[in-house]
C-alpha cells in the first residue's frame, strides 16, 4: 500500500513562530556583538597596518601614566603617548588623541598615521574618542577579533540563522497548506 507522507499543520507553523520569535532577540544581540567586537578590531589592525582609517601624520605632544585594569586581576601602570593628529587634506587638526606609535613617545616626534573615529554606540568599549594608529596597538586587537570573531560566530551563529531560515520555513509551510487545500 502507498502511504502518504504526513504533511506539517497548524501546529508546525506555530512552533516555527514561537521558535522565531526566541531567536530574533538573541540574533539582534549576537549580531550587534559582532559588529562591536571582531568587526571594529578589524577596523583596528587595518589601520595599524596603513589599510583603513582617516591619513595624516600625528606630532606627539606628550606621554601620560594610567593605570590599566583593576577589579580582582589587579591593575597595571602603562604609558599613553597623546598628540595632534593633521589630516591629508585641508581640514584643521585634531588636538590631544591619544596615539599607538612604535618606538618612543617623545614630545615633537612626528609620525605618519591613521585616524579611526570613535564609537559610541559601541557596547564594549562605546568612546566618542577617536584614536590614532601609527603601526602599534593592533596586535591585540587582531587576537581579540580572531578569537572572539570565531567565538560569536559560534555561539550567535544559530540563532541568526535561525531568524533568517524560520520565516523562509513559515512561508514553505504556509505554502504547502495552500497548496495541498486546492
Amino acid at each position: 500500500m502507498h502511504q502518504q507522507k504526513p504533511s506539517p499543520g497548524r501546529k508546525d507553523a506555530g512552533a516555527l513562530l514561537v521558535m522565531w520569535l526566541i531567536c530574533l532577540p538573541l540574533a539582534w544581540f549576537f549580531g550587534h556583538l559582532i559588529k562591536d567586537i571582531p568587526i571594529r578590531a578589524a577596523v583596528v589592525v587595518a589601520a595599524g597596518l596603513d589599510w583603513a582609517g582617516e591619513r595624516g601624520t600625528t606630532t606627539i605632544t606628550r606621554s601620560e601614566l594610567v593605570s590599566e585594569g583593576g577589579g580582582r586581576g589587579g591593575s597595571h601602570r602603562t604609558t599613553y603617548c597623546f598628540g595632534d593628529f593633521t589630516p591629508a587634506g585641508q581640514l584643521p587638526p585634531r588636538r590631544d588623541i591619544r596615539v599607538h606609535v612604535e618606538g618612543p613617545c617623545e614630545a615633537g616626534r612626528v609620525v605618519p598615521s591613521r585616524l579611526v573615529a570613535g564609537d559610541p554606540a559601541n557596547w564594549i568599549d562605546g568612546t566618542e574618542q577617536d584614536q590614532v594608529y601609527a603601526g602599534a596597538g593592533w596586535v591585540s586587537a587582531m587576537f581579540l577579533g580572531v578569537f572572539m570573531g570565531a567565538f560569536l560566530l559560534l555561539v550567535g551563529g544559530i540563532p541568526i540563522v535561525c531568524a533568517v531560515l524560520f520565516p523562509v520555513m513559515f512561508l514553505r509551510n504556509l505554502y504547502d497548506r495552500v497548496r495541498r487545500n486546492r
